[in-house]
């Protein structure tokens, strides 16, 4: 459905019977609504609902289409491909990390909070969460390999700042923005 302009996914759940949700889920809007809902009663919750997640957009690349790509530009450019992620995704549920990835299934996920931040960043935590696919450890070999786009320092340093300034906390034990170390199941979104 398109409301104002905006591609919106309504689903309805039999299991819900009160409650309402709004999330942004691959570039669009989704909707959750009870089963009974009428269409006119949906379409006037994903107005209000669409209002109401707006300014939690990520504001980086266009989709989770977009992200992946330049994941795998990035890999291909400074990590001679050696690592390919199956999904790249931007997620409003990381509240301790940058990014963080499931080696297994390729899938890396990136916080929405790192879309306002300047490209070389999020190249930072891109490069980061790609590294982990081939080392889940912080080695030398990791660094090594990381340290191959040229603004890996530059961009941890931004978000050990970032860190500072909100008091975020997100270091890692060694002290470094803890991007990510990867998850061992995929759990968060």
């Amino acid at each position: 459905m398109d409301v104002d302009g905006t591609s919106v996914r309504i689903v309805r759940s039999s299991r819900r019977t009160r409650t309402i949700s709004a999330a942004w889920r691959d570039g669009r809007v989704q909707v959750s609504v009870p089963m009974g809902l009428s269409a006119e009663a949906e379409r006037d919750w994903a107005r209000r609902m669409l209002k109401k997640v707006a300014s939690r957009q990520p504001t980086g690349p266009d989709s989770n289409g977009d992200l992946l790509a330049r994941a795998r530009k990035l890999s291909r450019t400074w990590l001679g491909g050696e690592v390919d992620p199956s999904e790249v995704v931007w997620s409003t549920r990381q509240q301790r990390r940058w990014g963080s990835c499931t080696p297994t299934t390729g899938r890396i996920r990136i916080a929405s909070e790192v879309a306002g931040m300047p490209g070389w960043v999020l190249d930072g935590v891109l490069v980061h969460e790609l590294v982990h696919l081939k080392h889940g450890d912080h080695s030398a070999a990791f660094h090594a390999m990381a340290e191959r786009y040229p603004r890996q320092k530059e961009a941890m340093a931004f978000l050990n700042g970032v860190s500072h300034a909100t008091g975020r906390g997100l270091t890692g034990p060694d002290g470094e923005p803890d991007s990510g170390a990867p998850d061992t199941g995929d759990t968060d979104d």
